[in-house]
């Protein structure tokens, strides 16, 4: 079965900075090196400096503390833009439950109205053959 896509990458793709967030978000209480994000997302170490520095720039991680020299991040779940992202996907992922249980009811509904269908259908198979047999009799009595 493939990989579930995950809600960000859903709504806004899979560039390598929505990777990224994506990461960030599924990790918010952990913090990263950048060759920890490059192992976790399997994206180069330039890409990876990159959009570090993008997401940086717009407020949506932040430098919390370092391993030996290099600096550790995380998302910054108090920046709007990630707030906004967080609340979008939340609304997908509602949307995509919901429509989940309309189609898992349905499916119950239609194999229930199946199990009835076969049930009628085996009630008159089961009729007919009691009438043959009837007629039957009832020719034999009369002959």
């Amino acid at each position: 079965m493939p990989e579930a896509e995950s809600g960000i990458i859903a709504l806004y793709g899979d560039s390598p900075r929505m990777k990224m967030v994506d990461f960030f978000m599924t990790f918010p209480k952990n913090e990263f090196t950048i060759p920890e994000i490059v192992k976790g997302i399997g994206m180069s170490r330039t890409t990876a400096f990159n959009e570090v520095h993008k997401l940086s720039d717009n407020d949506m991680i932040k430098q919390v503390g370092n391993v030996g020299k290099s600096p550790t991040y995380k998302i910054n779940t108090k920046s709007p833009i990630v707030y906004t992202m967080q609340k979008l996907v939340s609304l997908r992922s509602k949307k995509v439950a919901s429509s989940q249980i309309r189609r898992v009811t349905l499916n119950a509904l239609l194999r229930k109205q199946l199990e009835s269908i076969d049930a009628l259908y085996n009630r008159e198979t089961m009729l007919k053959t009691e009438l043959k047999l009837t007629r039957t009799m009832i020719k034999e009595i009369l002959a």
